[in-house]
């Protein structure tokens, strides 16, 4: 009786299994790259990624290219591997489309089908010239517009943990190829500065932007690093420490880059900001009194046990670097500060086991 019971709960989940199996992910297109020819004729590149090796699951139907003069669609492409280039000629396109080579805005738009349900996917925008949203310059002879950081350039990930696509002049065009960042890059240099207006040269935090690699000042207070040829407005940039994410407000930095040009620019930081979320209001946490401090010591309170042999008090700067670290081993008690602290506002932080558990402000004025 016990077996023909299990055989019939074996055969009643098989179809249930079945109906609702694990959703692969669908297949989506990458603007790539543009180009324009010698004779003024333009030439698309798509990329297409297909990791389930079949477009029968949410399959791609339809593709259009849009300008400011209109909107075309694909005769017919074909998606099969699990990643591939699409070239995208004037004759691919049902009808005429117009793409002015000094002053446009290219977009490619698509749409995906699952059973009866159409989704519509709209890649990144590559807007040029004398446009009033332009991120580039228009393309000069043997220059084209790339998209670098797509899903499939997996490089991009290597150098920047801002991971997202940009688009940037490219004078070493890849058609038919992957796009890598040849051609595509040009250096930033200069000095970095804290929120106190001192050279920053402790080599602790390493920032990181989107379209920029990591910034790892040098011992001088100077930094150099690449950044990808676009007009760039920037105004935070980013660190991570252990397990926690830091905002860094930046004086702005507005600045257009072309390949292997090498443009100066200081860094000032503004302020530092922690965003690890902590699940209790930080306030509640931990008390520290008197706030401001006259003298360096405080006095603390905290609201939860604290039974970990890893408690610690963390103070950073207003540069977001670890000034000083307590370690703690009871829930109130009096911590003195270092002879060298200097008068400004910090953050104190409480650190179990590497997970931060409250955050506060604390102001020094002895």
């Amino acid at each position: 009786m016990k077996k023909l019971l299990l055989l019939m709960i074996v055969l009643v989940c098989i179809p249930v299994l079945k109906a609702n199996p694990v959703e692969p992910p669908p297949a989506h297109i990458e603007l790539s790259e543009i180009i324009f020819e010698s004779n003024g004729n333009w030439v698309i590149e798509l990329q297409y990624f297909n990791y389930y090796h079949s477009n029968e699951y949410k399959s791609i139907d339809s593709i259009f290219i849009s300008s400011s003069a209109g909107r075309a669609k694909l005769k017919s492409f074909k998606i099969g591997n699990e990643t591939g280039i699409i070239i995208v000629r004037h004759d691919s396109l049902l009808s005429n489309l117009t793409i002015n080579p000094l002053s446009d805005s290219i977009c490619v738009t698509y749409f995906r089908r699952s059973y009866s349900t159409q989704t519509t996917v709209q890649t990144i925008a590559a807007v040029y010239g004398s446009f009033v949203t332009a991120t580039l310059h228009a393309p000069k002879t043997g220059q084209s517009i790339s998209v670098y950081g797509a899903p499939g350039t997996y490089s991009f990930y290597n150098y920047s943990r801002s991971a997202t696509e940009v688009c940037s002049i490219d004078k070493s065009p890849t058609l038919g190829l992957l796009n890598d960042t040849t051609g595509m890059m040009g250096t930033l240099h200069g000095k970095i500065y804290d929120p106190n207006n001192q050279l920053i040269t402790s080599t602790n935090n390493t920032y990181y932007g989107i379209g920029i690699y990591d910034i790892l000042p040098n011992g001088d207070g100077s930094y150099s690093t690449r950044i990808f040829s676009y007009f760039h407005k920037l105004n935070q940039l980013y660190y991570n420490s252990g397990s926690n994410k830091f905002i860094v407000d930046i004086e702005p930095i507005i600045v257009s880059v072309s390949p292997d040009t090498v443009v100066t620019t200081d860094i000032h930081i503004l302020k530092v900001t922690a965003i690890d979320h902590p699940k209790s209001d930080p306030q509640e946490v931990i008390r520290i009194f008197p706030n401001p401090l006259t003298e360096l010591s405080f006095k603390y309170a905290i609201s939860i046990p604290v039974k970990s042999a890893n408690s610690y008090l963390e103070l950073i700067n207003m540069a977001g670097q670890q000034f000083a670290r307590f370690q703690i081993t009871e829930d109130k008690g009096k911590i003195d500060l270092p002879d060298q602290t200097s008068n400004g506002t910090y953050t104190l932080r409480l650190i179990v086991n590497k997970k931060n558990y409250g955050t506060t402000k604390i102001v020094i004025a002895h």
